[in-house]
């Protein structure tokens, strides 16, 4: 049977990076499937995910490259990325980055802010960024 649980489809090939993502999202009420290429957005829709996370800016790059327009995809489009690498990213179409360090608290805040109702991608600018408070 099916999970009834909100579900990120998460793009890349980081195992302890995928861990820790799969770690947080169970902990926040969330499943995670895993892909190490970026399946056709078709797959994305027929999942029904909440979410595309891509596991590097190079992830989210190769994506750019495939068939069909990531900015047409009507879940929001997350990127873990290092602090120099958050414009370009958003630059890329991502909706938010997740900056490394990743932190549980920085991957709530996010998908706190993909689970709000009003939100659907492209309807308002929601870019932002997360990461842990100093």
């Amino acid at each position: 049977m099916p999970s009834t649980l909100p579900l990120i489809l998460l793009i890349g090939q980081d195992v302890t990076l995928t861990y820790l993502i799969e770690r947080y999202a169970e902990r926040s009420g969330y499943v995670v499937h895993t892909a190490s290429i970026m399946p056709a957005l078709s797959v994305a829709r027929d999942l029904q995910s909440t979410a595309v996370l891509f596991a590097s800016i190079e992830n989210f790059e190769a994506a750019q490259a495939l068939p069909g327009d990531l900015t047409s995809c009507e879940v929001p489009l997350l990127v873990c990325v290092s602090v120099n690498d958050q414009a370009r990213a958003h630059e890329l179409g991502a909706d938010y980055c997740l900056v490394h360090p990743l932190t549980y608290d920085s991957f709530l805040a996010v998908v706190t802010a993909i689970s709000a109702p009003s939100v659907a991608r492209g309807r308002t600018d929601r870019r932002g960024s997360a990461r842990a408070s100093m």
